[in-house]
Formats: C-alpha cells, sequence, structure tokens
C-alpha cells in the first residue's frame, strides 16, 4: 500500500486491494472494521530511529504496505524536545518528559555542569510492567528499557546488543524467534520461548539523516533496505507459526531537518550586561562568571540563567535579545515548555533555529540534518495484525500512547506512569 504525503500527514488510512481476495470482500470487511484476529499472543515493535514522515514517499515499501493492509498506517506526535532519549523514554513509558524526567542538552544547576543525553529514567517501562504480569519479553538494542525490565542474560527479559545495522538487529530477532541462543552481554541465552513482548531498534536513518541532511540522496535506498529486512523478519514469524497471532508496531522517535547554516556564532557574538552567552559542551562546566548559559545541540539551544539575567527584568531582556537574533523561529519559556510536557530539567528558555539554521561549529556550512524542535515532532505510526481493525485510523496519535497500547493488546496494564492510551479505536481486543 502507498500513501500520498498528503495522506500520511494528515494521519489518513488507505485500503489496499489485496490480489488473492476479492476487492468489494475486503472493502467491506474493513468498512466493518473485523479484525484479523482477536487476541494476539505477541507484539513486536520495530523502532526506527530518525523516521521521518517525507521518507515514505523515497522509495517502495512493499513490506510497510503489507503490513497496513492489516492495520493502519498515520502519524503519531512525539514529544519535546525531539531529541532520541526523552522521546524514546516516552514511547517505552507512555510519559511525559515532565513524568519521566529524561532530558537532553541542558544545564545540570546542582552538578554545575552540561548534560548531553542519559538513560535516567523515572516512570516504569512497558518492559517491566509487563514482566510483572509474568509475560515475557525481550529488547534488541532498545536500550532505553536496559535494566528496566530486559538486562543482559535474563532469558524471560532478555537484552541483546548486537550492533551494526538493522540487518544485524534483525538477525538476532530471528534467532530469537526460534528458540536459538544469542548472544547476551557475552554469554549465549536461549529464550524459554517466543517472548510476549519484542522490541527492536535500528539507528541507521537517524545516522545518514544527520550526516546528508532529511534530503540525502541515501535515505531512499536505505529505506527501501530496511523494509526488505523488515519483510525478513515477518517472514520469520510465519516460518514460527505466530504470523497470525503477533501484532505489529512500527514508529519512530522524532522526524529530521536539514539545515547547513550556524547561530552559534551569532548567538556567543551578542552582548547583555556587558558579556556573551557562554556555550558549554556536555560534561563541562561554565565559568563562575557566566550569566547566560546555554547548552546546544542540534536544531535547539537551552539557556539558563543566573546572576543578573535571572532577574525580573534581565530574564525578559534576555528573551528580547534571543527573540531580535537572525533566523530564530521560537523562543520558548516555561509556560510554553509546561504546555509541552517537557522536562522541568530544561532551562529558563529553548530557542529554536529556522530551516536551513541550526546550532553547530560556526564557519561550518556542510549540509546535515537536526532534530530536537517543535518541527520534528511528528513520526510515522503503523499498527497492525493481530487484534487490530484492518483499515481504521485513530482519532488522535501519540508516542506516549505506544507502550498504553502494547499493555491492551497483551491485555496487561498499561506502565504505572503511563499519561498516554490505548489506541482503542484501532483495536479489536
Amino acid at each position: 500500500m502507498r500513501f500520498s504525503r498528503g495522506e500520511v500527514l494528515a494521519g489518513a488510512a488507505a485500503t489496499v486491494v489485496a490480489t488473492a481476495v476479492p476487492a468489494s470482500w475486503l472493502l467491506l470487511r474493513r468498512s466493518e472494521g473485523r479484525p484479523e484476529s482477536v487476541s494476539p499472543e505477541h507484539v513486536i515493535l520495530v523502532d526506527w530511529d530518525g523516521f521521518d514522515p517525507d521518507y515514505l514517499s523515497r522509495a517502495p515499501t512493499p513490506n510497510i504496505d503489507a503490513l497496513s493492509s492489516r492495520g493502519s498506517l498515520s502519524m503519531a506526535e512525539s514529544t519535546f524536545t525531539t531529541k532520541s532519549n526523552p522521546t524514546r523514554a516516552s514511547m517505552s513509558t507512555g510519559a511525559y518528559p515532565e513524568v519521566h524526567n529524561n532530558a537532553a542538552y541542558y544545564f545540570d544547576e546542582e552538578t554545575n555542569q552540561a548534560v548531553g543525553q542519559t538513560r535516567f529514567l523515572a516512570a516504569e517501562t512497558i518492559s517491566q510492567a509487563l514482566a510483572a504480569e509474568d509475560k515475557t519479553t525481550a529488547a534488541i538494542q532498545w536500550y532505553m528499557v536496559q535494566d528496566y525490565g530486559p538486562s543482559f542474560g535474563d532469558p524471560e527479559h532478555l537484552y541483546v546488543e548486537p550492533g551494526g545495522l538493522f540487518e544485524q538487529r534483525v538477525n538476532a530477532a530471528i534467532e530469537i524467534l526460534n528458540l536459538r541462543p544469542v548472544d547476551s552481554g557475552g554469554q549465549m541465552v536461549t529464550v524459554p520461548k517466543i517472548p510476549d513482548f519484542l522490541a527492536i531498534y535500528s539507528a541507521d536513518l537517524d545516522a545518514f539523516g544527520h550526516t546528508e541532511g532529511a534530503e540525502g540522496p541515501n535515505l531512499g535506498p536505505l529505506l527501501a533496505e530496511l523494509d526488505r529486512q523488515l519483510g525478513r523478519l515477518v517472514q520469520a514469524t510465519k516460518d514460527v507459526g505466530v504470523y497470525e497471532q503477533t501484532a505489529f508496531l512500527l514508529t519512530s522517535d522524532h522526524g529530521m531537518t536539514t539545515w547547513h547554516r550556524s547561530l552559534t556564532e551569532r548567538l556567543t557574538t551578542m552582548t547583555i550586561f556587558g558579556r556573551h552567552p557562554e556555550i558549554v559542551p556536555p560534561g563541562r562546566q561554565p565559568s563562575p562568571e557566566a550569566e547566560i548559559i546555554v547548552v546546544s545541540a542540534g536544531r535547539i539551544a537551552d539557556v539558563t540563567l543566573r546572576g543578573r539575567a535571572a532577574t525580573s527584568q534581565g530574564r525578559e531582556d534576555v528573551r528580547t535579545a534571543l527573540e531580535g537574533l537572525p533566523h530564530v523561529s521560537r523562543v520558548l519559556d516555561a509556560a510554553d515548555l509546561e504546555a509541552l510536557h517537557a522536562s522541568d530539567k530544561l532551562g529558563d528558555f529553548v530557542v529554536e533555529a529556522r530551516t536551513p539554521w541550526g546550532f553547530g561549529p560556526p564557519q561550518e556550512e556542510a549540509v546535515r540534518g537536526g532534530h530536537g524542535s517543535t518541527m520534528e515532532l511528528r513520526v510515522p505510526l503503523l499498527i497492525a495484525g493481530a487484534g487490530v481493525k484492518a483499515g481504521s485510523a485513530p482519532r488522535e496519535a501519540r508516542l506516549v500512547d505506544v507502550a498504553p497500547t502494547i499493555a491492551a493488546l497483551l491485555g496487561a496494564r498499561p506502565p504505572a506512569d503511563a499519561q498516554g492510551r490505548a489506541l482503542g479505536e484501532l483495536l479489536s481486543v
């Protein structure tokens, strides 16, 4: 099944006519929303980092299409900031950053240093919730749940990290589905049964998107290869006899935006209170005199104020200066961040660059891709297979709905801290 870009952006579900089934019967079946299977025994989640919705138009994706014909392909809204670890934390817990409190690229006032990405979680994961109900899980490099449910060497809640491309991750998944031993942190482990929940992570699209930009020439061929590997995964479920009892989800953490002009030099040469803002790399501390501390990454810059800048008038002066910078798209303040359910670890302001600008080394004009801003909030969401109504469409889907939906498919409770909902309009369970 193919969607036009407009259909995908609208979150529309398209109809596919299968050659083996009369078209009129299939259309009637979908219009009635009849499920292909009532109660799934397994759920497989595929997480493609940096899977921008526009990529769907870059190459034929017959395996995505085949799955879509058994369910729904739509759009979901990610969480802010659109950095991998905070958004993937939301995917795995069903909670917004305001609750799970994973944040990226901010200044930690307690430790007096800039922070990059961490795996901190203050919320229960879907893997932990399922394990609490005696369901088995496995995670193939789906790193945010490592030791928050799955762990190296635990056959019933297995974590494996094969590295490499998506092909290597699929190879590991096929071994697990066939109940063959896999390397888990240096020891060979065999799962006792096909996991109730299996999650597989790939960074391939994100890596190429960062390197080439969102319009890069290799993204189409790469998507076609990822789709081929997805087909291998689906075929493996057929080979081991669980295809009809398996629900599939495919989604991502964030989109991608091309940029090639740096705002960093303009930011560091502006003068407020007789001083320049100070950009602090992750792991480093600002100078004691710094009153405007900036931690930047890709499409955004987090700004923390102290001293004179942290007064009411100082805050207003800083905001005015930031908004006056050329090619700044938005300056988000505390009220904006609260509305976005962002972590309170973020600073006083988050600055978003207008395309084709970003925050990177000065004088560097290379084309690249980035994320972090509200422009990268939209991601594809495919839900299909057992327990899913073919031809259905969600009323409104968010990344925080993924974990509760997985729980609903498996007849389990959602993660304890989840703020999202099960997408019941898509499900027959």
